[in-house]
């Protein structure tokens, strides 16, 4: 027969708890926007990091979400905005086209954040292709050579075919995309009690508010 305590969990003692030390920024939502932030950029960095390659979902014109995982390329605290990059073939620029408003997510399983994002989508030209271009390294620019667009029909793997004369080194089909970010949902899961969060860019404002896990 099992006994169900009647104590309520959050008025256990701390030594019922377990997991790591907290955060500092536990019950602080400025100290909290701020160590997102410094995840992502450290996304960018280190290519073991787990918000190195996060999740984008996008919509067709159907309304049927699409997700895949893409790798951060590079993230600006100061303007909101992350950039990935990919085939201008593939189907998320497609519907990127149709509908710029996306969404990301990241996990840390170790951490045990993850983050929610509402971006807004856009393909980078100009200077910042260009800049992004390169910056690209050889190997990654093999995956834009291949002639074929990305998801086309095959009868066997080998038939893909690269070509760099025909591309351009990869150039023609490489496209960086900026994803302006709107808002980020925080998810703290600790032992002694989760800590959720919003944090809104909209309208050129800054507003932080604590949700219900």
């Amino acid at each position: 027969m099992w006994i169900m305590s009647d104590v309520p969990f959050d008025q256990k003692p701390d030594k019922q708890r377990r997991g790591p030390p907290l955060l500092s920024c536990y019950d602080s939502l400025e100290d909290s926007c701020e160590y997102a932030w410094s995840m992502l950029s450290r996304g960018v960095k280190d290519a073991r990091a787990p918000f190195h390659t996060p999740t984008v979902a996008t919509v067709d014109a159907n309304g049927q979400p699409h997700m895949r995982t893409i790798v951060l390329r590079a993230c600006d605290p100061e303007a909101r905005r992350l950039r990935f990059h990919t085939d201008t073939r593939s189907s998320k620029v497609a519907q990127l086209a149709q509908n710029p408003i996306a969404a990301m997510h990241f996990y840390d399983a170790q951490a045990k954040i993850q983050l929610r994002l509402t971006v807004h989508l856009q393909p980078l030209s100009g200077d910042e292709l260009e800049a992004a271009w390169a910056a690209t390294r050889p190997m990654s620019r093999e995956c834009y050579q291949v002639t074929q667009g990305p998801g086309t029909a095959l009868q066997t793997p080998s038939d893909v075919t690269f070509d760099a004369t025909a591309t351009n080194d990869g150039r023609d089909f490489f496209v960086p995309i900026g994803a302006d970010i709107q808002t980020i949902e925080w998810l703290y899961l600790a032992a002694k009690g989760h800590r959720r969060a919003l944090f809104d860019f909209q309208n050129g404002e800054t507003k932080l508010q604590w949700l219900v896990p």
